[in-house]
């Protein structure tokens, strides 16, 4: 299986003020998606993306990671801002989780987390 890759970049984005009931996915960043689990290897090139800002957010998640960074070893993210988020399981008694991978930034008030790597 050939994976098509995008190239270019997203960058400049705010995403401020939300509140989700019951999300599957609040905070997600996937550059490693592949629709068949397992069958695609990493390409080395992709989609850079930088100065991403998740201010004020609120809810709840039906799923354990709240907050998924899933960024690519070949164009890792970079420049991401966290603050103000309170995320919580959508079931009760459960925790949910924050996952970055390849993911620098700064975070400030945040739950789940911390999970970016510092700079």
């Amino acid at each position: 299986m050939v994976k098509k890759v995008g190239r270019g970049y997203v960058q400049r984005v705010t995403f401020e003020k939300l509140v989700f009931h019951n999300v599957k996915n609040p905070i997600i960043i996937n550059q490693n998606y592949c629709n068949i689990r397992g069958a695609c290897q990493e390409q080395e090139t992709g989609v850079q993306i930088s100065n991403i800002v998740y201010r004020e957010i609120q809810g709840t998640s039906t799923s354990r990671i709240a907050i998924n960074l899933n960024c690519s070893n070949w164009v890792a993210c970079y420049g991401i801002w966290m603050e103000s988020i309170e995320l919580t399981s959508a079931i009760a008694g459960k925790q949910v989780t924050a996952n970055c991978s390849n993911a620098s930034g700064r975070e400030q008030d945040t739950l789940p987390g911390p999970c970016l790597r510092q700079y």
